[in-house]
């Protein structure tokens, strides 16, 4: 077939034919710019328009990631010459007789310091069975997307990585229609930092009109590793550069090759842990007419100022397991330390009588000491990380948003919980190895083959799903290996697919009117119950998720409030 051309408001882009999960056919357009290129004066700054261009843009391939170490390898990736692209996938090429189509604006994880939106993570073949069109953009990150300077007249204040979300949203609004698509019904998701991102789009001032629904996935501004700091110092100093002045420092950044500020930004000790503050992340930028946030997200979800949308948010089981993956990838060993497990948003000093009390109380309820296996650890990890951020985002937004909040637990364990088997694996290397050569193989033995292998290595036992481990249910990627038709994994990626895109077209993932295609009816919290939908083997609503957890961690925060 011809490659199919589609006329934007900027200028013509060329595409190409994909195959779906099912074999369904679906059309792609890569690496189409929605900002200028952020290089030379741009760097560190806001995004600026885009100019039109009047030949028509090759989208047949991808566009470039932003400047950062690779997920996996470590390796320095990207460039900064148009990393400010999106990807657009749809279903059926648009025509006059067609209806609007859902968009779902997928915003990827990374820890806002690496990730893009490349199809070796993120490939939307298993999506692309619903007619539901997807954007997956990409945004800077790091140094890049978070530096932050004293002197405002400098225009780096911060958060420029958010603007740049902003920036692909506005894209969504002006550009989606040329693709069949729905400008008023755009659904934002995203995991970890992706999802702390959609909620700080959620809260963004700077947002109104832009979306209509929100997913969650294992993230919120709640999470201690959401928020950042104004990090130009420490940068500086391991660069070996001393300097203080913000327009020298920042003269001096923007000559800077890109690798060596992703090499200097790689040795600063950021850890995953609840007591340490993020070098490089969101900030709350001083008032003005152009920030993207000036004011505390707790105090402007209680001020009820923000974009009410419907939300579908939630954890997996054991989310802590992702630690020992991170230990692993950046070559990490560290005893476990529980003074760093305090989070530093309680805002206690170090060795005084409130902060030893409260670490006592921390050993005391997860057992530290009598347990030298990470089970407890691992529980941890997901609490203080993850779990009870999430948990005082629905309480925060209960009191304030009248719209539905579909709360989540992701417990199914199978074989494409990639996160858990890069966590537990006991030879990482030769496990991605079988995966990549299971998931590049298209002889069929070769890739079964090298699937089997993969399945069969040896794996540290422990229970619960990782961090992540949802993400090989919705996207399919460079080490997902073969699934056989009518398998678990089979099973759980329909669900999956069928959740998130029903919700996108119609603000519920059960919605009544398909009552005989919904396994089960999930129904959203209220102010006396956390109704959660458990999604395992069968998705089985109960309620209140780690309750005993989320209860000892309000308990600590209300002592500290009353500095009791």
């Amino acid at each position: 077939m011809k490659n199919p051309v589609i006329a934007t408001k900027f200028g013509k882009v060329k595409g190409k034919v994909g195959t779906d999960y099912l074999g369904g056919k679906y059309y792609s357009f890569q690496g189409i710019p929605y900002a200028k290129a952020p290089i030379g004066n741009l760097r560190f700054k806001a995004p600026q328009k885009l100019e039109p261009w009047t030949e028509e843009f090759n989208a047949t391939k991808e566009g470039p990631s932003c400047p950062s170490s690779h997920i996996f390898f470590m390796t320095y990736t990207g460039k900064e010459d148009n990393c400010l692209n999106l990807n657009v996938y749809i279903k059926q090429l648009p025509n006059s007789n067609s209806s609007p189509i859902p968009v779902m604006v997928w915003i990827h994880g990374g820890c806002f310091t690496t990730g893009s939106n490349s199809t070796d993570m993120y490939n939307p073949k298993f999506l692309m069975t619903e007619n539901v069109i997807q954007v997956i953009i990409n945004y800077r990150l790091g140094i890049f997307g978070f530096l932050c300077l004293e002197d405002e007249n400098l225009g780096v204040t911060g958060n420029a990585g958010l603007k740049d979300q902003v920036m692909a949203l506005e894209w969504v609004k002006e550009n989606i229609s040329s693709f069949g698509g729905d400008p008023n019904n755009v659904t934002i998701y995203g995991q970890s930092s992706g999802a702390a991102s959609a909620h700080y789009l959620m809260l963004s001032p700077k947002t109104k009109g832009l979306f209509h629904k929100v997913i969650f996935q294992s993230g919120s501004v709640f999470s201690p590793w959401a928020r950042g700091q104004r990090g130009a110092e420490e940068i500086m100093k391991y660069l070996g550069i001393k300097e203080d002045n913000d327009e020298t420092i920042l003269d001096i950044l923007q000559k800077m090759s890109a690798r060596k500020l992703v090499a200097a930004q790689s040795k600063l000790p950021e850890l995953m842990l609840a007591g340490q503050h993020r070098y490089f992340g969101p900030i709350i930028e001083k008032p003005s007419e152009d920030a993207f946030l000036s004011e505390d997200p707790s105090k402007i979800i209680e001020s009820g100022n923000y974009n009410k949308v419907p939300m579908i948010i939630g954890a997996t089981s054991n989310e802590g397991i992702f630690y020992d993956m991170f230990k692993k990838l950046r070559k990490i060993n560290l005893p476990f330390d529980c003074n760093m497990e305090v989070p530093f948003e309680l805002n206690i000093l170090p060795k005084t009588k409130s902060y030893e009390h409260l670490r006592e109380k921390i050993n005391k309820f997860y057992k530290l000491d009598e347990e030298i296996h990470n089970e407890k650890q691992c529980e941890l990890k997901s609490d203080n990380l993850f779990i009870h951020g999430i948990h005082r985002t629905v309480n925060y937004h209960l009191n304030t948003n009248s719209q539905p909040i579909y709360y989540y637990m992701f417990s199914f364990h199978g074989d494409l919980n990639y996160s858990k088997k890069f966590a537990t694996v006991k030879s990482p290397k030769s496990f991605f190895t079988c995966c990549y050569l299971s998931a590049s193989f298209k002889h069929t033995l070769l890739k079964k083959t090298f699937g089997k292998i993969a399945r069969n290595m040896s794996f540290h036992e422990i229970s619960g799903s990782c961090h992540a481990d949802d993400l090989g249910y919705l996207f399919d990627s460079i080490i997902s290996i073969h699934v056989k038709p009518n398998s678990r994994e089979d099973k759980m990626i329909k669900s999956m697919v069928k959740l998130w895109t029903n919700f996108a077209k119609y603000g519920n993932p059960t919605p009544q009117h398909l009552e005989e295609e919904n396994e089960i009816l999930w129904y959203p919290v209220d102010q006396k119950h956390h109704h959660f939908l458990d999604i395992g083997d069968k998705l089985i609503m109960k309620m209140n998720p780690f309750e005993a957890r989320n209860k000892f961690w309000d308990e600590m925060y209300d002592m500290i409030e009353n500095r009791i």
